[in-house]
């Protein structure tokens, strides 16, 4: 699964038609930009800010890219001379001007060394196109027509499994209309073209991505049709490939970009349906779904998209937007729906979906007249419902009932498998296990509620969209239980959701909160004085969220009245050590047993003041203030704790350091001091 964390423009582009484009730098988080054919500039992404920029004494015809072997940067001036210099140049004219009898069409960028990429479909390494430079005999007119005639976009170089590299790149020629990818082995040289065509229906976005088996040609076509192909050595497949899906985001009428950003998962950016602004998806090719999309009120005809590190770089208009992202580890149960067994039906959601369920009865009694089918019905963890159970004590009772061994079993499968098992009919073939996601996960209680989640999660929906339908509807109908029942079940909560939760929690939560979600404290008649709603809120900060994405729900939720509480209950659950959360799966730690509740509080306490650090500095209550200092002398107690191991450190390195295995066998057999004379 991912998400889209934050967007902002990067630099304005003086003249579109005369942007080149955009290349990795030698630094991460470097990207190299060159905005004009005369124009190069070197930005950060994150801090917004112009490292470096160079002035061109002649216009580029492509865009610069760094060369890692002779760490320089490269640029193609007039298609026919390659100039190259590094960071302490000021004066690029001044750097010599390398003229080449071919024509160069682009410089391609590599992590080993750069590729020069000539107009005829013929390439080099920079190292050797510099040394053969001399010996190219072309014709001048014959390369001029050449270069109008063939226009290359798109050179990538990918890497295979085996090490192996492929060069492809898109080739228009202008003369015939025919539009063709090229792939080109760089050990081998081996080619080969795939003519890129359909009958009736026009091509509006292509782009070669990373899939499980090597690069793949994708293509969107006018009819919404996505077809993919692969490039592998001995794939035999024909363009455009196979058909695989249906883009129904976005009016495949307009001009789509293609950017991939990872093995499975590529960028699109287009139009929506009404020509009512743009969107930019992240799509996910293995299991044809839309994970993330951002939407912008303008399209603008004029888009490319590049990706460095966990940003989408989109190039509209007259600027450059940054789309920071993030993917998740945990993709099928997010994409495809919950793994629940479609066997744990309850009877009146049988009637609902199964008009052939008496039918289904009559052949299912004649079949198996002397079977006698129970099930096992789901319960709290608690041994509340097996009170009135006797125990066995080897005499009147020799063995204990069914009751208390499947719940015994059901617990020991949750702590240690993550299901349970809800059905025993005939043996152990009739066994069914479910999966499941949290321990203290119960269920909806009510029948029809039951009804609704065992629907949506068999429709293939993703545990996000699930979530927010549900709570959605629960909090607005106040109904807590079933609030309570969704945090706990679906750990993929967005959080949008879990601030409205949380605000939902804080609202419904008396001021003596309990901190503990799971064990109520009783007086003396043994009467529970907590409601349900201080365990949701317990529950709800026991959520796993990004502090980055969660910040500016926090600010719209949340009032000053909430913070004050928020404050209070997260110190109680920093300081007290009988203050726990419950456990629950996370995105971190597919297990149970690793919920720390200090650094839950920590990590909550500070997406809080984040997102509140305004209201928090001007706010004169004497309250507030008081719950301020508490923390403040908190953190004092942790940092007076860490004091001493600041020399307990460096004498660490220094055991290591002698503990590290030397080379018996140096190559260096002299040494060489320096000695002064008086």
């Amino acid at each position: 699964m991912s998400k889209f964390l934050s967007y902002y423009n990067l630099f304005p582009i003086p003249d579109p038609k005369e942007f080149l484009g955009m290349a990795a730098d030698k630094d991460i988080g470097n990207v190299i930009t060159t905005l004009a054919r005369n124009v190069v500039v070197i930005l950060n992404i994150s801090t917004h800010k112009q490292l470096y920029s160079w002035s061109m004494p002649e216009k580029l015809s492509a865009k610069v890219v760094y060369d890692p072997n002779s760490q320089k940067y490269v640029g193609v001036f007039g298609n026919h001379a390659l100039r190259i210099w590094d960071v302490t140049t000021t004066d690029v004219s001044k750097c010599k001007k390398l003229k080449f009898q071919k024509s160069i069409a682009h410089v391609v960028e590599n992590d080993r060394e750069a590729i020069v990429l000539y107009s005829d479909g013929f390439f080099q390494c920079l190292s050797k196109a510099l040394e053969s430079r001399k010996d190219q005999k072309e014709d001048t007119a014959e390369q001029l027509a050449l270069a109008a005639n063939n226009t290359i976009s798109k050179p990538t170089v990918h890497t295979l499994t085996n090490g192996q590299q492929v060069l492809t790149y898109f080739m228009a020629k202008n003369a015939t209309g025919e539009f063709l990818l090229q792939r080109h082995f760089l050990v081998n040289n081996q080619r080969r073209n795939y003519f890129i065509k359909r009958e009736g229906v026009r091509l509006t976005g292509h782009a070669v991505i990373e899939g499980d088996a090597g690069p793949q040609l994708m293509t969107i076509w006018s009819d919404k049709r996505i077809f993919m192909l692969s490039l592998a050595e001995r794939s035999h497949e024909s363009s455009p490939g196979q058909f695989v899906s249906m883009l129904a985001e976005l009016n495949v009428e307009s001009k789509l970009s293609l950017q991939g950003l990872s093995r499975n998962f590529v960028a699109i950016y287009g139009a929506n349906y009404g020509q009512e602004g743009a969107s930019l998806l992240v799509y996910n090719t293995q299991f044809k779904v839309v994970n993330a999309k951002q939407y912008f009120k303008v399209y603008l005809d004029f888009s490319r998209l590049w990706a460095r590190d966990e940003h989408i770089l989109l190039a509209m208009g007259q600027h450059i937007a940054a789309v920071r992202y993030r993917m998740n580890d945990e993709l099928l149960v997010d994409m495809l729906g919950s793994q629940l067994n479609e066997t744990q039906l309850a009877p009146i959601e049988l009637d609902h979906i199964n008009e052939e369920e008496s039918l289904e009865a009559a052949i299912k009694f004649g079949g198996h007249a002397r079977t006698q089918i129970r099930t096992v019905k789901r319960s709290k963890p608690t041994n509340q419902l097996l009170a009135e159970v006797p125990k066995s004590d080897g005499i009147a009772i020799a063995f204990e009932s069914p009751e208390v061994s499947q719940q015994q079993l059901n617990d020991l499968i949750k702590q240690h498998v993550g299901g349970e098992i809800v059905q025993v009919d005939n043996g152990i073939d009739d066994v069914n296990v479910t999966l499941m996601r949290n321990f203290f996960d119960t269920g909806p209680q009510n029948v029809a509620v039951q009804s609704i989640v065992r629907q949506l999660e068999r429709s293939g929906a993703g545990e996000q969209e699930i979530s927010e339908k549900l709570l959605t509807l629960f909090i607005k109908t106040e109904n807590t239980e079933h609030v309570l029942m969704c945090v706990r079940r679906y750990t993929n909560i967005s959080e949008h959701m879990l601030a409205w939760c949380l605000r939902y929690a804080l609202d419904n939560t008396p001021t003596n909160s309990l901190t503990n979600g799971n064990d109520m404290d009783t007086d003396e008649n043994n009467v529970q004085t907590a409601p349900a709603n201080d365990e949701l809120l317990n529950a709800v900060l026991a959520c796993s969220f990004n502090s980055v994405a969660i910040e500016k729900h926090l600010k719209q939720r949340l009032e000053l009245s909430h913070v004050q509480r928020l404050l209070k209950h997260l110190y109680v659950l920093a300081s007290d050590s009988d203050a726990l959360l419950e456990e629950r799966p996370n995105q971190d730690a597919a297990s149970l047993g690793s919920m720390c509740t200090e650094l839950q509080a920590f990590q909550w306490l500070g997406a809080l003041i984040t997102s509140h650090i305004t209201l928090l500095t001007i706010s004169k209550d004497e309250e507030l203030l008081a719950s301020l200092t508490q923390w403040s002398e908190l953190f004092q107690i942790y940092s007076n704790m860490l004091d001493p191991l600041s020399t307990v450190m460096p004498a660490l390195h220094q055991i290591l350091a002698r503990r590290q295995r030397r080379n018996p066998y140096p190559t260096h057999w002299y040494g060489i001091e320096r000695v002064k004379l008086y």
